[in-house]
């Protein structure tokens, strides 16, 4: 059963978490790394600022292993989906729209149909990498087994501002006002509960 801690995020200081000097995942003794990312633009009063957290997190060399084949897994998909069917997209649109009279409109020399088609390879693009992961993750599920779905899909990482490591999720919370921590092992987790009394604010 996994546990999630929420910690507060002040405006001027990032807070300073601690883990336990152990493979966050397995337990094992802790052999390598694996960076957790967090980024969003938000609003501080007129304007937007961005932040970022990133932390090394403590793994054993089969967990990081696992890690970065989990990211490439659905990485290498996401990016060739996306690169093939935004760009078939963008040319179809952009061309349909050019036959259709759409340059036509407004001032001369508009290119109205390469913006009309530069935003349906955006789109089509994002969903083609969502498509294309998606279906290999289940071709690749015999090899890398549940492991593979405990990871979130790229496309959902990128709308909630979200990563994921082997055995910890990590995304903001609302308005980047906390960071949102859940470890899927329990004995870390009240590990890490305990080494970090003073920032969590809430945990169950």
């Amino acid at each position: 059963m996994s546990q999630t801690f929420r910690i507060p995020i002040h405006p001027k200081t990032h807070p300073a978490i601690s883990f336990p000097d152990r493979c966050v995942c397995c337990g094992a003794s802790k052999q390598s790394e694996s960076p957790l990312t967090l980024s969003r633009l938000v609003m501080r009063g007129q304007r937007q600022e961005p932040i970022t957290l990133k932390y090394q997190i403590p793994h054993c060399q089969q967990c990081a292993r696992s890690t970065k084949s989990v990211f490439l897994a659905g990485f290498i998909p996401f990016v060739v989906g996306a690169l093939l069917i935004g760009g078939i997209s963008f040319a179809v649109v952009a061309l349909q729209a050019s036959l259709f009279g759409l340059d036509d409109y407004g001032q001369p020399g508009n290119a109205n149909s390469l913006v009309l088609g530069a935003v349906a390879g955006l789109l089509g693009g994002f969903a083609g990498g969502f498509l294309f992961e998606l279906i290999a993750r289940v071709l690749l599920l015999p090899i890398f087994g549940r492991s593979l779905f405990q990871a979130p899909l790229l496309a959902a990482q990128f709308l909630t501002d979200a990563d994921y490591v082997a055995g910890l999720r990590g995304k903001f919370g609302e308005q980047a006002s906390h960071l949102q921590l859940t470890f899927s092992n329990d004995e870390i987790a009240r590990e890490f509960q305990a080494l970090n009394t003073a920032l969590i604010g809430t945990g169950h």
